[in-house]
């Protein structure tokens, strides 16, 4: 709603009610540079990476580093990478949207979805300029609406929310503390209102429509990088010599109260409650990994990708099957002071990933456990630390 008072409000001041926001489809190969309309005039913003200006691609789960992959393959990486966040790994309501906040002491919950994560924290950052403390403009939340890019970005996650919901099977949300939830906005008449949630579900009653493009990401389903017998039988040895030489290794998927810091990667066998589902099971309930007890400083940026049964994560993305997901926070650009021996604050956090279509991709069906790894990308996870790993199942 913050992108449609806006848009009222621009369309007031210069007295055309048919005014809309660009978006900026970033999700498309035709759209993955900045827009051309965004290096001229006043849409220039000269906080922003000079080495990710046009004609640069832009990388939509950026790693805090540059991959180095020439344009076309970044595009191909690009367009699984949307493959993965929009259909495989968002085909329940949750996957996608995050868990939903409720009244009460219990409401509260942090579970960001697919989309939020990346691109949208991935691509402020990769915007934002790296010579800045905290990537200033777009790459920090305190500065992010100063760069006129900002807009076309956020219209791009409204538009994406509603070609999500038109993906066969996806639904909003539908519990009434949900919809009745409301937030304040100013109006194009410098009148506070007050919206409900249920209200704006309908974007025509907002007289909206979005320009129809192409989702060349639709049916860009990825393939393994190595054959999955030939994957599974590397990974049986390799647990095996690595049971020789590090008897103490750690073998519990649950790293105890104190958990693990993610300094390194860290890899680990989960096993899976429920093996030969049915397509009739795996349409009613989605396998979901679960990364749980994730503890991070919140105005630290943070960012880490997770893999599934790969022989060598380090040579591969989400070009290839084996990526089950990532976990993106962005920088607040504010530090928050909690006490006198923690000058960040922090919180725990939770990662849902949606693995089904990826364990039969993987020809992993069967199997009674998997091999996850979580690999920590540009050294940003030097203070991040996870209670666990496990599977559970999603209506």
């Amino acid at each position: 709603m913050m992108i449609y008072f806006h848009e009222r409000i621009l369309g007031s001041l210069i007295g055309d009610d048919t005014f809309a926001l660009s978006f900026w489809n970033w999700d498309n190969p035709e759209g993955m540079f900045i827009p051309d309309m965004y290096m001229n005039g006043s849409f220039v913003d000269s906080q922003r990476e000079r080495s990710h200006l046009p004609p640069e691609v832009a990388d939509i789960n950026f790693d805090y580093v540059e991959r180095g992959l020439d344009p076309e393959d970044q595009i191909e990486a690009n367009v699984a990478f949307m493959y993965h966040q929009m259909v495989s790994g968002a085909k329940k309501t949750e996957l996608f949207m995050g868990c939903p906040y409720k009244a009460g002491e219990d409401g509260s919950c942090d579970g960001p979805g697919t989309i939020e994560l990346a691109p949208h924290n991935a691509l402020h950052t990769w915007v934002g300029n790296t010579q800045n403390p905290e990537y200033e403009n777009l790459g920090a939340f305190y500065s992010a609406a100063k760069d006129p890019v900002f807009y076309a970005h956020h219209s791009n996650i409204d538009r994406l929310w509603d070609v999500w919901r038109g993906l066969k099977g996806n639904k909003d949300i539908n519990d009434p503390d949900w919809l009745d939830s409301y937030f304040y906005f100013w109006d194009e008449n410098a009148q506070n209102i007050r919206i409900k949630i249920r209200d704006v579900l309908d974007i025509t009653k907002l007289r909206y429509a979005y320009e129809p493009i192409g989702n060349s990401w639709l049916n860009a389903r990825p393939k393994p990088s190595v054959p999955p017998k030939i994957a599974r039988h590397i990974l049986k040895m390799r647990d095996i010599q690595n049971k020789l030489q590090s008897p103490n290794q750690i073998s519990s998927p649950d790293f105890g109260p104190e958990g693990h810091t993610l300094d390194t990667t860290l890899r680990v066998r989960v096993p899976r409650p429920k093996t030969y589902r049915t397509k009739k099971e795996k349409d009613d309930e989605e396998e979901v990994l679960v990364i749980y007890g994730i503890e991070i400083k919140k105005d630290v940026y943070v960012k880490f990708d997770v893999f599934v049964n790969a022989v060598d994560e380090t040579t591969i993305g989400p070009e290839s099957r084996e990526f089950a997901g990532t976990f993106v926070n962005m920088r607040r650009g504010v530090r928050i002071v909690m006490n006198k021996n923690d000058v960040v604050s922090k919180r725990k956090t939770i990662l849902k990933l949606g693995i089904s279509e990826l364990l039969e991709d993987l020809e992993a069906d069967e199997d009674e456990t998997i091999w996850v790894a979580l690999v920590p990308r540009g050294g940003t996870c030097v203070n991040t630390t996870v209670d666990g790993v496990r599977i559970e199942f999603m209506q």
